[in-house]
């Protein structure tokens, strides 16, 4: 089946809301999700469209955008964020499209579908119930969807300053009175006043909770990140054909710990190594 371009923007647009709402996990999108945009592109088309010629092309846009961060992050290059393109000058992009023909394509000119890619491949958002939408700045409250409804401020400030801050709370700091007894008398001890209430223990115990989750959601996210020497070490193997480095690009970056190794290689046992990667996984072509 052929892709026109009308089909690859269908495609990422409904990948993308997915990807807004957070409902994309570190692995990737569920196959629920897929099958949702397969069956939009057939009644687009008129024709089936089945979910592995949608895994297919998820595929190729994601090597794309993959190829786009390492462009971006070339010496020399510029962003125009206005236009989505990756800016070099003249006898850099020449040098640059004579090494890399394939890169031709992704420099000096408008980029399309750029933000549904952004939203479906980068790394940056948070997850589920944590994702924030596009263009909310850092700082805003998250709010974290449990049972109390607790809103967790993202920010400096010890857990008592943010108690403060809780819809419906009051609690209040102790001070230094409010630790002493007013009426003190010899032969009483004198009891130690506690700053918090049961319920207020409550929400400091849901606080850490919420808390502990956020941190989780952040780091499984951060593993997905894909090494920015990867790119350049598999696409430098000129032996091989574009097919080949993007088979082998896409199998290494679903596979953390044999992309690492991959890196560690010099040329020859690359080479070694790309040839056994596509012989044991004819499937990736």
């Amino acid at each position: 089946m052929n892709w026109t371009p009308p089909m690859s923007a269908l495609m990422l647009k409904g990948l993308s809301e997915v990807a807004a709402r957070g409902a994309k996990t570190d692995k990737g999108f569920k196959e629920v999700e897929k099958l949702k945009v397969a069956k939009r592109i057939s009644s687009f088309v008129g024709y089936d469209v089945s979910i592995t010629q949608v895994h297919n092309h998820i595929r190729k846009w994601r090597n794309r955008w993959t190829r786009l961060v390492y462009l971006k992050a070339l010496s020399g290059a510029l962003w125009d964020d206005d236009k989505k393109m990756v800016v070099l000058e003249e006898q850099h992009y020449l040098g640059h499209t004579r090494d890399h023909p394939a890169d031709a394509e992704l420099l000096n000119s408008p980029l399309e579908n750029y933000d549904y890619m952004e939203l479906c491949f980068a790394n940056k958002h948070a997850t589920g119930k944590y994702a924030m939408g596009p263009g909310v700045p850092l700082g805003t409250p998250i709010v974290v969807e449990d049972k109390d409804k607790l809103n967790v401020m993202e920010g400096g400030g010890t857990t008592n300053e943010v108690l403060q801050h809780l819809p419906g709370s009051n609690f209040v700091l102790p001070t230094a009175s409010a630790t002493q007894d007013p009426s003190p008398t010899p032969n009483k001890k004198r009891k130690r006043a506690s700053g918090l209430t049961e319920e207020d223990s409550i929400q400091c115990s849901n606080m850490t909770d919420a808390m502990r989750e956020i941190a989780s959601a952040i780091n499984n996210t951060c593993h997905v990140e894909t090494h920015p020497d990867l790119y350049k070490a598999v696409i430098d193997l000129l032996v091989f054909d574009q097919d080949e480095h993007l088979a082998v690009l896409d199998y290494l970056t679903e596979h953390k710990a044999k992309a690492l190794n991959f890196l560690k290689m010099d040329d020859e046992v690359r080479k070694a190594s790309f040839k056994r990667i596509l012989k044991a996984n004819p499937g990736l072509l």
